[in-house]
C-alpha cells in the first residue's frame, strides 16, 4: 500500500509557489529601513507634511499683513461738449494700518501656533505609521522563525512517514498506525504552507504600509531580538519614568494642550473687535488735461496733488456681531479646556495600561521559552524512542502536539513582547 504518490501535486504546488516567489524584485529590509521609509514615502505622512507647509505659509501670510499696502493707479477719459476734451489721472496710494486692536498680532500667534499643532499632527501621524510597519514586520519576523522550526517538524514527520511505509508493507506495524504518520506528514506539510502564505500576506501589508508600487516585494531582515529591544529584556523601567518621559514626547499632549491656546487666541481677538482702529493713508496723484481741435491738442490743465490722512474708525453697533464672537470664543475656550482635561486622563490611562500590558506580555515571554524548549527536548527524546520502537505512534505523536503547542505560545508571546516594547518606546519617544 503506497500513498505517497498521492502527494506528488501538493508538492509540486508547493515548489512551485517557491518559484514564483523568488521571481519577484525583492528588497530585503531591516526594521529601522522600514520605518525610515514608510515616514518619507506614506501617502498619509505625505499629506501631513502638506498640511504642515499649508500652516507655514500662513505664518509668512500673517506676518505680511504688518507691511504697507500700496497701489498704482491710472485712468484716460474723452468728453464731448462744445468741443472734444481729454483727460487723465495717474496715483500711488499707500496704506498701513497702525492699530488694529492686536487684530494683527493674534492672526499670527494664531497662525504660529496652527504651524506648531501641523508639526504635532505629522509626528502623531508618523507615530501610527510606525506601530502598524511595527506590527507587519514582526508578523513576518514570527512566521518565519515559525516556519524554520515547522520545517525541521516537516522534515521528521517525512521520515517517519517513509519509514513506516517500509515497516507497514513487512507487518511491522498496524495500517491505522501507518495511517496516522501519513496525516501527521499531510498536516505538517499544511501548516508549513499555511505558513507560507501567511508570511506572504504580512509582506504585502508592509508593501501597502511603505508604498511599494509595481512588482516590487519588501522582506525583513532578522534581526536578534536584542537589537529589536535595545537590550537583553531583564528589567523594565518604573512607571513614573515612563509617564515622564511620554509627557516630553508624545505629541497628543501638547496637541491637546494647543487646542486650549489656541481658543484663549480666539477670545483675544474676539476682544480686538472691540477696539477702535488707526491707519495711516498717503498718496499722490497727477492730473492732466486738454482740448482736441482737429489734429491739434491744447494742454489746458496738469499738476500733482498729494495728499496724507489719518483715519481713525471707532466701532459703535454692529448688531451684537462682536458681543456674540466674544461669548461663542469663551463657550468654546470652556470646551477646549474640558476636552485637555478629559485627554490627559485618557491618555495617562492608556500609557497605564499599554504599560501593565507590557510587564505582563514580558512574563508571558519568560515563561513560555523556558515551556517550549522543555517540550523540544521532550519531543525529540520521544522521536529517537519511538524510531527504537520503545514508544507508540499515538504516544508520539501526542508529544510532537504538545511541542508544537508549546512552539506557537513560545513565538506569540516573544513577538507580543517585541511588538508591546516597541509601541512603548513610541509613547515615550524611543524610536526614532
Amino acid at each position: 500500500m503506497n500513498k505517497t504518490p498521492r502527494l506528488i501535486p501538493l508538492l509540486a504546488l508547493v515548489v512551485l509557489f517557491c518559484a514564483k516567489g523568488e521571481a519577484q524584485d525583492t528588497v530585503r529590509m531591516t526594521l529601522d529601513s522600514c520605518l525610515r521609509y514608510a515616514y518619507e514615502n506614506n501617502l498619509q505622512a505625505q499629506n501631513a507634511k502638506l498640511s504642515l507647509q499649508s500652516a507655514q505659509v500662513s505664518v509668512e501670510g500673517a506676518k505680511m499683513n504688518f507691511l504697507p499696502s500700496v497701489n498704482a493707479t491710472a485712468s484716460q477719459g474723452i468728453s464731448w461738449a462744445d468741443q472734444t476734451q481729454r483727460s487723465g489721472n495717474y496715483g500711488l496710494n499707500g496704506s498701513l494700518t497702525l492699530f488694529d486692536g492686536l487684530g494683527n498680532v493674534r492672526n499670527l500667534q494664531q497662525s504660529r501656533l496652527a504651524e506648531r499643532q501641523s508639526e504635532l499632527m505629522l509626528q502623531q501621524v508618523e507615530n501610527n505609521i510606525g506601530a502598524q510597519v511595527i506590527s507587519a514586520y514582526l508578523t513576518v519576523m514570527m512566521n518565519k522563525e515559525k516556519l524554520a522550526y515547522q520545517q525541521e517538524v516537516l522534515a521528521t514527520t517525512l521520515t517517519q512517514q517513509q519509514e513506516g511505509e517500509l515497516k507497514y508493507s513487512v507487518g511491522r506495524i498496524l495500517e491505522s498506525d501507518y495511517n496516522l504518520l501519513v496525516a501527521n506528514y499531510r498536516n505538517a506539510l499544511s501548516e508549513t504552507e499555511n505558513t507560507r502564505l501567511t508570511i506572504e500576506n504580512s509582506r504585502l501589508a508592509l508593501k501597502t504600509l511603505l508604498c511599494l508600487e509595481g512588482n516590487m516585494v519588501v522582506d525583513v531582515v532578522p534581526t536578534e531580538i536584542s537589537n529589536l529591544y535595545g537590550q537583553t529584556p531583564v528589567s523594565a523601567p518604573t512607571f513614573d519614568t515612563v509617564l515622564a518621559q511620554s509627557r516630553r514626547a508624545l505629541p497628543d499632549w501638547q496637541i491637546s494642550s494647543l487646542n486650549v491656546d489656541i481658543a484663549q487666541n480666539n477670545v483675544q481677538k474676539a476682544w480686538a473687535s472691540f477696539m477702535p482702529s488707526l491707519s495711516l493713508n498717503a498718496g499722490t496723484t497727477y492730473g492732466e488735461g486738454g482740448g482736441i481741435n482737429g489734429s491739434a491738442e491744447v494742454l489746458t490743465s496738469g499738476g500733482f496733488n498729494t495728499t496724507v490722512t489719518l483715519g481713525l474708525s471707532i466701532p459703535i453697533l454692529n448688531r451684537g456681531n462682536s458681543l456674540t464672537q466674544l461669548r461663542q470664543s469663551k463657550i468654546n475656550l470652556q470646551q477646549a479646556e474640558l476636552e485637555h482635561r478629559q485627554k490627559t486622563i485618557d491618555l495617562q490611562q492608556e500609557i497605564e495600561s499599554h504599560y501593565i500590558a507590557t510587564l505582563q506580555a514580558l512574563n508571558r515571554y519568560r515563561s513560555a521559552e523556558t515551556m517550549a524548549q522543555a517540550w523540544r527536548g521532550s519531543y525529540e527524546v520521544y522521536v529517537l524512542k519511538y524510531a527504537e520502537g520503545a514508544v507508540t505512534t499515538v504516544e508520539m505523536l501526542q508529544q510532537q502536539d504538545k511541542y508544537l503547542s508549546a512552539l506557537n505560545d513560545y513565538l506569540q508571546s516573544k513577538y507580543s513582547f517585541l511588538l508591546y516594547q516597541r509601541q512603548l518606546d513610541i509613547y515615550t519617544g524611543n524610536n526614532k
